[in-house]
């Protein structure tokens, strides 16, 4: 069956759909020798080639569609970029038949914390087009005052940078020691400057902050940073819901095909594998 080029190349994760058209229009792509159009539909027998290089037979992979949970270190780019050197998180993610993981949400190389992959590139990019609707909710470490002070008020609005960044949820629930941990939430997005904001408006001190949910998908608490785990069941319909597609996956000729029971609770932690680095795991 025939497809759209810039949709197909975006699916194997070859590139986003707007960089493929931008790609077109700078005449990289060719399709059986010559320059590839915007919107032109290609088939199996087509050859594809992008900047010299024959990406036929990666493109005739059937490939399944793929969603992982990472569990994001500090210190690791969520995608290696050329001329860095800063390791990336790839070199710890499952390999993949075609294609490579995208992130679906973004961590700076300071944060750590939930990253969400996928080998879709249309899945993300329709999935980060309503990113700003999303809510969001934090793991954040804060030392303890002394033992003559009291708990200050937390705000749940502050502002930042003359923008005013509010919160649903700051609350203590948890610590031991010198260190006591908050749950923050928020309706939508906050980036981590503004978490640290809100702790540095009480005159506490900040130590550590965790992406621990994005949206309807939660970081696994038994999943250990620097390793990914699959996501299925209703946490990757909810996902696909975000995208505005069904549960329609496809699988390899005589993969089993899981089904739910009637009835079953729809809020479960996701199941699967834990999967480390391919190579040269801690």
């Amino acid at each position: 069956m025939d497809e759209r080029l810039h949709k197909l190349l975006a699916q194997h994760g070859i590139g986003s759909r707007r960089q493929v058209e931008a790609w077109i229009r700078e005449g990289r792509v060719l399709v059986n020798g010559r320059p590839a159009e915007i919107g032109q539909r290609v088939g199996p027998r087509d050859r594809v080639v992008v900047d010299g290089r024959d990406v036929s037979k990666r493109l005739a992979v059937r490939a399944e569609l793929r969603v992982i949970l990472y569990h994001k270190p500090s210190g690791e780019m969520s995608r290696s970029r050329e001329g860095d050197d800063r390791s990336g998180v790839e070199e710890r993610l499952p390999s993949l038949r075609a294609g490579r993981w995208l992130p679906v949400n973004s961590l700076a190389f300071g944060e750590d914390g939930l990253l969400i992959l996928t080998n879709d590139g249309t899945l993300a990019s329709a999935i980060r087009r309503n990113v700003e609707t999303l809510p969001v909710e934090y793991r954040v470490r804060v030392l303890k005052p002394r033992d003559d002070e009291g708990w200050p008020e937390m705000p749940h609005e502050i502002d930042v940078e003359g923008a005013p960044v509010r919160f649903s949820a700051v609350e203590r629930i948890e610590g031991a020691g010198t260190n006591v941990w908050f749950r923050v939430a928020a309706d939508q997005p906050v980036k981590r400057g503004a978490v640290r904001a809100l702790i540095d408006s009480a005159g506490l001190k900040l130590s550590r902050v965790m992406l621990v949910k994005w949206g309807p998908v939660a970081l696994p608490r038994d999943l250990p940073r620097g390793r990914s785990r699959e996501l299925s069941g209703s946490d990757l319909e909810a996902l696909l819901a975000l995208a505005g597609r069904a549960k329609t996956l496809e699988r390899e000729p005589g993969s089993p095909q899981r089904s739910r029971k009637p009835g079953q609770a729809s809020r479960r932690r996701p199941r699967g594998r834990v999967t480390g680095p391919r190579s040269g795991g801690r």
